[in-house]
């Protein structure tokens, strides 16, 4: 449930409950005032009513003010998450490939580099421009395609190599 909803339920809650025990309050008194129970000790039930319900108000007012909180911090969290959503969203091409370029080892980022400089470049092509072994340059490219970084099309008996769309 959103926490500006409970907030919202929680100070109603509270504010009806307050109107009861002020009534409680106000009703004990007078029925207290009536009988003189203050000087009595026969009036102990009275007494500790009214000790209870101040009690109660105390936890009414925890109650309100956590309502309120959840009220109004319940709005600021809200807001500071779509202003982070919005600045995810606006990463442009190039921080996404600093980014990736920063987690990859030196054969990764000289595969990456040249994938990304030759778009559909086929796996034997890689190969020799990058001067790395065929099984190096089939494993970077199997690790790349579980990290969702680059995917294979066949092409005769080779793959071409291409960037996911997300960069």
């Amino acid at each position: 449930m959103d926490k500006r909803k409970i907030g919202v339920t929680l100070v109603v809650i509270t504010l009806l409950l307050g109107i009861v025990l002020v009534n409680l309050i106000t009703d004990s008194s007078t029925i207290a005032k009536e009988k003189g129970c203050f000087q009595n000790n026969e009036c102990s039930s009275i007494s500790y009513t009214l000790s209870a319900s101040h009690l109660g108000i105390g936890i009414l007012f925890a109650l309100l003010s956590l309502g309120i909180y959840l009220v109004i911090f319940g709005r600021t969290e809200e807001r500071l998450l779509q202003q982070l959503e919005q600045q995810n969203q606006q990463l442009s091409r190039e921080d996404k490939l600093k980014i990736v370029a920063l987690l990859l080892s030196e054969n990764e980022k000289k595969v990456f580099n040249t994938i990304l400089e030759h778009e559909g470049i086929t796996q034997n092509t890689l190969r020799i421009k990058t001067d790395l072994s065929k099984a190096t340059v089939s494993q970077i490219l199997a690790d790349f395609e579980k990290k969702n970084i680059i995917k294979k099309e066949s092409k005769g008996k080779t793959y071409s190599i291409f960037l996911k769309a997300d960069f």
